[in-house]
């Protein structure tokens, strides 16, 4: 097969076959949206600075060594420590607005997954590891005690930190989360139980806008309205998705917690083992993990709230911040008292 077929082929794949399967059919209006969101995203690194962060004075980049490991964190405001955990092959930009609302409330650290956005990767990709690696971030900048909030992989990441040392953690926030149910998106399914998967770190580096095609079908798969996530993210999740190291690193854990017939090891049935007050929040609109997995943990959780967002998909908390701000606040000033069962924010 010659260059230009392979790439018509792949880019197919990865942008047609994702919204097939996420249940949007391919017009060719679709594609107009796939490429306008292409031009929008130069328009915006055109008219950005080198660093993403350099325009948010309230948003200062930090590095640190754990353990020999090279790691990047965003970190704004001063009080009690939120600490957040990213998504899936996210980076800590996927926060930006988030930092921003809670600041003037909390102190708010970022911190990037190992082999995801700027850190350095480690030997073992798994949401063990992750947890592991949590708490040696966390003694090494020296937080004692935390609120914890993680999307999606971060969120299966944090429901581990938290079983291993609840004592620290003052409240638990899930935003779409993963390992709550084996239902997922049947792509997913795909790359982690077939060669596509490999085909990723192979070629979207070095195709012509494979970064960029990439990043423009996980908004348009993982959100309702992908305008209105911030320029920081889609720079960000660009120049990260130029290196194999953070897409084989993906692709790694994703065959590790995904397999021919959904999530593996699902969480559900520890969440009753989990003593502190927890929040989860879900898009409605979710076609990577679907909501009723949140209805279902809310259900097992002793201490648990549920707060479902209308008009927002799997990457809420870059699209719909605001409401994640307003759910997390409310949720944190109550944390001491009794918990709601559940509201809908539309």
């Amino acid at each position: 097969m010659r260059l230009p077929a392979l790439r018509v082929a792949y880019y197919g794949l990865i942008v047609g076959f994702s919204l097939v399967v996420a249940g949007e059919p391919v017009h060719v209006s679709s594609l107009r949206t796939m490429w306008s969101g292409v031009a929008a995203l130069r328009r915006k690194e055109n008219s950005m600075t080198t660093s993403v962060v350099e325009q948010a004075r309230e948003i200062e980049e930090h590095w640190t060594d754990v353990d020999g490991t090279a790691t990047r964190y965003l970190a704004a405001g001063t009080g009690p420590v939120v600490l957040l955990l990213p998504g899936q092959g996210a980076v800590s930009e996927e926060w930006y607005d988030v930092i921003q609302g809670l600041a003037s409330h909390y102190r708010v650290i970022a911190v990037d997954f190992p082999g995801y956005g700027y850190t350095e990767p480690i030997a073992e990709a798994s949401v063990p590891a992750l947890a592991a690696f949590v708490w040696r971030f966390a003694r090494v900048i020296g937080l004692q005690r935390l609120v914890l909030v993680g999307h999606s992989l971060g969120g299966a990441v944090a429901v581990h930190v938290a079983l291993e040392q609840p004592s620290r953690v003052s409240a638990l926030v899930l935003v779409d989360s993963a390992g709550l149910g084996r239902t997922v998106n049947p792509y997913t399914i795909l790359q982690s139980v077939t060669p596509l998967g490999d085909l990723t770190p192979l070629l979207v580096p070095v195709l012509p806008l494979g970064p960029r095609l990439l990043v423009t079908a996980v908004a348009l798969v993982g959100s309702c309205r992908p305008w209105r996530i911030h320029a920081a993210w889609w720079a960000s999740q660009t120049r990260v998705t130029s290196t194999p190291v953070a897409l084989e690193t993906s692709l790694r854990l994703q065959r590790s917690t995904i397999g021919l017939f959904g999530q593996r090891g699902p969480l559900l049935r520890r969440l009753r083992e989990l003593p502190m007050p927890t929040l989860v929040v879900w898009g409605v609109q979710d076609r990577q993990v679907p909501f009723w997995h949140g209805i279902a943990a809310r259900r097992k959780l002793r201490h648990g709230r549920l707060t479902l967002v209308t008009c927002a998909s799997h990457l809420l908390p870059s699209e719909a911040p605001g409401k994640l701000v307003r759910a997390v606040r409310r949720f944190l000033a109550d944390a001491g008292g009794d918990q709601a069962p559940g509201e809908m924010l539309s």
